[in-house]
Formats: C-alpha cells, structure tokens, sequence
C-alpha cells in the first residue's frame, strides 16, 4: 500500500538531489526455459518523478476532503481510484523492501501482520464472576466501558501517517483494511504525531445508517460486509465509524489519560464512555445505563485495570488479558420455526447462511431472519427447514440463534 512509506517521502528525497532510477530498486526481469518461470515487466517508470508523488498525495487528500464536507465531488471513484492505484504503483516500485511485495501487484496478499498480538477478551453471562473480578482488583483504579459489537481492528500511524489498518483475523495477522479506511472518513489519514501510534479499537456502523439499509441483519454483519467486499459501495463506507481502546504501548499513565489524548489527535473520544468504578453499584447503573443504549450496537460492557504499569504486570493469557472481563447482555429469547435458508454471497465470494423463521416478536421487534454464521456451523448445528430454534436478541438489536430445540 502506498502509505506504508508514505512517511518516508520527505526524509528520501531530501537526502538526495538526484531522481531515483526504477532500476536502483528494483530487480530486472528474468526467463528461466527449465525452470517455466514466466518473464514479467515492472510497471515502474523509468524515472520515480518527486513532483508526480507529491502532487498525487495532494489531489487525493483534497478529493477526499471534498467528500467529507458533503460538497459536489469533482472526480468520479473511478478516477479517484486511478489516483490511489498510481500511487500505489510508485510508492511500491520506491522501496520493494519495506512494502514486502513483488513487481506484480495484482500477487499482493490481502493480509497484514499485527505491530502486537491483538487478544480477544474473556467473556462472562454471569454477574457474579463480575463481582469476583472486582473484588480481586478493587484496590485498584477500575474503569468500565461500553463493549461494542463491530471490528476489531489495528491501526498503525508512522511520522503522523496512516501506513497500516488490519483485521484481528488469527491475531498475529489480518485482513489488510489499508484500502477502505483511506476510502472511509472513520479515521484521520493524517494527524499531529511525529512518533509510531499503534491503536487497537473497534471499527463499526451506527444503527441509524445500518436501518437506512435493509440488506444486513444487523450492524456487526454490516460493518463485516462492507470489510469483505473487494469493491463496496462508497456510501457504505462512508458510513463505517471507529472507536479506539487502547493505545499500545502508551507514554501516558492510565487509559483515561491515553484515549483523552487520543481523542485531541482527532479520534472518537472513547473517555466519554469509560467510568471509574468507586463501588459494586456503579457496575449496576453502567450495565443498565448502556443495555439501554440504541446509536450504537453493544452486546456488553467492559471492566478493566486502568493503570497501564499494572496491566503490564497482569500480561495476558494466550488468547485474552488478565487485567480485563467482559459481561456480555442477556437478552430476551423466544422459539421460532425455521421455514427457509438462503444464501448471501458477498464481492469476495464469502458465502453466509440467512435463515428465516416464522415471525417472532423480541423487546417490539419483528425479529424473522438471524445470520447462519457460516455453512460449516450451520451443518454442524443440523439446522434445516422445519427445525424449531431459540433466539435471542442480543445486546440491543442483534438477533441470534442460540440454539437448536428441536429437528423437524
């Protein structure tokens, strides 16, 4: 991706007067007859032109400026996009090293490795698990946040340029998100940071844009939708929204200190919901407080160890951190009767089960289709046509088969 170097345009050209020749970093092209190795060509121009990159920089921030502000686009995405792949093409034919790709961009996988790990958090049903957390830490500075039900996504910023956004995928590595978060106004591309900024939030739709929409079952399937799509539409991006909650690696303090700084950089300000807890009552009035809450998806609320020295000292598990525990809402549940399977086929190819079941009415809403997961979990799950189901509606608007009562 273009802006994975990016921040290193200034600091390589200023070192030298001279136009950079392709052929200094780049190897030539080769045919191997025994081997039946194919002779490719670099789409790198003979000479890397200084005033071409800058001035591609500028037009896509200014284009990508113009769209924020609501005002008449002057190019269509179509142009837009030649923008971008062009400066795709020099930045990788700059420095093949750093990018780690070949000549042929069309070969470049759509994964990226994680700056750190990124972990999953331990989740709970029960209450009083919560309260033995807390009776374990209660010495303690203890914040409480909101856990909403979107993305996990890594952000890496590098002299104050976006250069990497990433999926959780298998946790060491994920889907490269670089593309659509540059497409999308959920993040700043650039921003007032000299140093490395790795964040680790949560990428989302709010529930007014995903009920303008009637195509996705609920908020998280939408905000997974428009991540998988090769090509998604740009209103859907446009719609896509982003919350950090933590910043690896952080100079400050404790998190409030952390996400308060975050925020005057131009992020989402995350401190207006994280809470310190002063007694088991607060965890009540905050569970209550955001199960009630309907801008956002939730499906929980999040306790952790504010201080940043004691979660060092905490570490973490394989999968999840010691100093943090998510209580995940229960919400109501009814049975239904499964009366048809279809299937949604997404730009990518990835295909999800949609089952659809007789109406069932859950907190005044007419829940009559819920998400299959995934065609190997419905097969395991034996869900078919006629089967009788529980469904729950989980967090505040997700509904989600929790279990199958009975075959038909």
């Amino acid at each position: 991706m273009f802006t994975r170097i990016s921040s290193l345009f200034l600091s390589l050209f200023a070192s030298s007067a001279q136009p950079l020749q392709a052929a200094q970093v780049s190897s030539s092209p080769s045919l191997s007859a025994s081997s039946g190795t194919v002779m490719t060509y670099s789409r790198c121009p003979s000479v890397l032109n200084q005033h071409r990159i800058n001035y591609l920089e500028t037009q896509i921030i200014k284009h990508r400026k113009l769209y924020y502000a609501g005002e008449t686009p002057l190019l269509h995405d179509g142009e837009f996009d030649l923008l971008v792949d062009e400066l795709a093409v020099l930045s990788q034919c700059l420095s093949p090293v750093l990018t780690q790709v070949g000549a042929d961009l069309s070969m470049r996988s759509d994964q990226a490795q994680h700056r750190q790990q990124m972990l999953s958090l331990n989740s709970v049903r029960e209450r009083n698990l919560v309260d033995k957390f807390y009776q374990r830490h209660q010495n303690q500075q203890l914040l409480i946040q909101p856990k909403i039900d979107g993305m996990a996504v890594e952000l890496v910023y590098e002299k104050g340029m976006l250069v990497s956004a990433s999926s959780r995928g298998n946790g060491q590595q994920g889907r490269d998100l670089l593309a659509l978060m540059l497409r999308s106004n959920a993040v700043d591309s650039i921003i007032a940071y000299p140093h490395t900024l790795v964040i680790h939030g949560e990428l989302y739709v709010e529930q007014q844009d995903w009920l303008r929409r009637d195509k996705y079952v609920s908020s998280r399937h939408m905000t997974a939708g428009i991540a998988s799509q090769l090509s998604p539409m740009q209103a859907d991006v446009m719609s896509l929204r982003f919350m950090p909650w933590r910043w690896l690696d952080s100079p400050y303090q404790d998190e409030v200190m952390s996400l308060a700084q975050l925020a005057m950089l131009g992020f989402s300000d995350m401190t207006k919901m994280s809470h310190l807890l002063d007694n088991p009552r607060d965890i009540d009035y905050w569970l209550a407080h955001y199960q009630n809450a309907s801008s956002l998806l939730l499906d929980g609320i999040v306790i952790k160890v504010a201080k940043q020295a004691l979660q060092r000292e905490y570490g973490q598990t394989q999968h999840a951190p010691r100093w943090a525990l998510a209580l995940k809402f229960t919400g109501p549940k009814g049975l239904s009767n499964v009366i048809d399977i279809t299937y949604q086929v997404g730009k990518s190819g990835r295909v999800t089960p949609i089952i659809h079941v007789q109406p069932l009415a859950l907190s005044g809403r007419q829940i009559t289709r819920v998400s299959g997961r995934s065609q190997p979990w419905l097969l395991q799950s034996k869900i078919e046509v006629g089967s009788r189901v529980e469904i729950e509606l989980v967090g505040n608007a997700t509904p989600q088969l929790t279990k199958l009562v009975s075959r038909r």
